[in-house]
């Protein structure tokens, strides 16, 4: 008789509980001899959960099973055969039943030809998704007692920490948090995201970079040495890598790029333009001219829906902005940064102007509104685990949805409420702009592109040619 002998262990089980993949494969061939089975075959998944079937081995033997090869399965115990009820039941009756496998625990007595057998392998496997459940109840509460007291909650540690088993709190890696800083630096320069990824990447192999990784990095108030706990920033008992004003100059960067401001680029202007006429985008545009057997070549700003194939063109996107020489637009907005350093008058009245522009209690409202919806969410989910209404682990992935958008939203909070955001004065501005406006014919062209956006939160060319400039006073 050919036996297949299956063996499941996830990490937490083995550390904890002992399911140690040599005590079950041990104690199972030792098991078979006494049954006088010789014949038999091992299925291993070794780290894979019980909570749901998407096992290699588990799969590799019921294509076996499938195919005749096996006439009896033995495991350990039965929840190592799965840990949600309608997951055994599916394997005992359709699969091992329908193909006349017979089933054994090595640990449990119990037989599945009589119906009492039957019914008390249904118990069991009840118990082992109680079990289960339990298991992620705890660990759900567990995190947010742990975050509370301002303790890492678990999870893979953060780029930058490492884990002090000694003193049971995450401690900064030097090398590691010097990339850190160098990502925030060359973020607030105006690097892309996707930029950042790939510097990163050259530099170190601990953690795989991607765009999105940049992101989450920048995005995360843990590198300021705070958590986040039912959507309000704790203090952590671990120390910041990131200066708060930074960290904050960063959110309010984040915060510009998602409005359309797009981070450096080839032009002087790149992603600072703005059309006047449908507040779309300004794009660069090349043309090519030959006139007296000479080439000229034309450079110019255009609006983007005014520059398109006319196949694709939409009456909706028509624009009529007109297209405009780039080096003048770009000459009128270096002379206008150098003449207003000259008078501080000049820099006065532009300052209170932008001020009076950052006008955010919309966006603050409808982020407070979504919040409570998050949080009433949240509460629900927790009052329905705690009632038995539902299992946690049916809704631990909602509720890591949720908690995440806390997170998001608490972030955006802290990037628009001028009260929790450190403002740029104007004597701060003042300083800024004359010093760019008297250094700025010995910078570089990458250093005028960065100095740009530093002082400079969008260009607007209007229809009658005209050009407005509005500056960046919030940093």
């Amino acid at each position: 008789m050919r036996v297949a002998i299956y063996i499941r262990v996830s990490t937490e089980e083995q550390a904890q509980q002992g399911y140690s993949l040599d005590a079950q494969k041990e104690r199972l061939i030792a098991f078979c001899k006494s049954q006088g089975w010789d014949e038999h075959i091992l299925y291993m998944d070794d780290g894979y959960t019980g909570t749901n079937m998407n096992r290699p081995a588990l799969k590799r033997l019921i294509r076996h099973i499938e195919a005749n090869e096996i006439q009896t399965v033995l495991v350990y115990k039965l929840d190592r055969l799965g840990r949600k009820q309608k997951d055994v039941l599916h394997l005992l009756e359709d699969v091992f039943e329908r193909n006349n496998v017979a089933f054994k625990s090595a640990t449990e007595p119990f037989d599945t030809s009589t119906p009492l057998g039957k019914a008390m392998l249904g118990i069991l496997a009840v118990f082992a998704q109680l079990e289960r459940d339990m298991i992620v109840e705890r660990m759900v509460e567990g995190r947010r007692q742990r975050v509370k007291q301002g303790l890492w909650h678990g999870g893979r540690i953060p780029f930058g920490y490492t884990w002090s088993p000694e003193n049971s709190i995450m401690e900064i890696v030097p090398d590691e948090a010097h990339l850190i800083r160098e990502i925030y630096r060359l973020y607030l320069e105006g690097q892309s995201t996707l930029s950042i990824a790939d510097w990163a990447a050259q530099r170190s192999s601990a953690r795989k970079f991607s765009h999105r990784a940049i992101r989450d990095i920048l995005a995360r108030p843990i590198y300021v040495g705070k958590l986040i706990n039912n959507g309000a920033l704790v203090d952590g008992k671990f120390e910041g890598i990131i200066d708060p004003d930074i960290w904050y100059a960063v959110q309010r960067e984040t915060s510009r790029r998602r409005k359309g401001l797009t981070p450096i680029g080839d032009y002087l202007l790149t992603g600072l333009l703005e059309c006047g006429v449908c507040q779309s985008i300004v794009v660069h545009v090349k043309r090519k001219q030959k006139r007296g057997g000479r080439e000229y070549l034309y450079e110019l700003y255009a609006c983007k829906n005014q520059h398109v194939r006319p196949k694709e063109r939409s009456q909706e996107l028509r624009c009529w902005l007109g297209y405009r020489q780039r080096h003048a637009i770009e000459d009128y907005v270096i002379s206008k940064i150098k003449s207003i350093a000259l008078d501080p008058q000049i820099v006065l009245e532009v300052s209170e102007e932008s001020l009076s522009r950052q006008n955010h209690q919309e966006a603050i409202d409808a982020l407070k509104e979504r919040k409570k919806q998050v949080l009433s969410g949240l509460d629900n989910l927790y009052d329905a685990i705690q009632s038995g209404a539902i299992k946690a682990n049916a809704v631990s992935d909602r509720i890591a949805t949720l908690e995440k958008e806390q997170e998001l939203i608490e972030t955006q909070l802290l990037d628009l409420i001028g009260e929790e955001v450190p403002e740029r004065n104007v004597e701060e501005f003042q300083s800024l702009i004359q010093q760019i406006g008297e250094d700025w014919d010995y910078l570089t062209f990458e250093e005028q592109k960065v100095m740009v956006r530093k002082i400079i939160k969008k260009v607007t060319l209007n229809k009658n040619k005209t050009v407005n400039i509005t500056w960046n006073v919030m940093e």
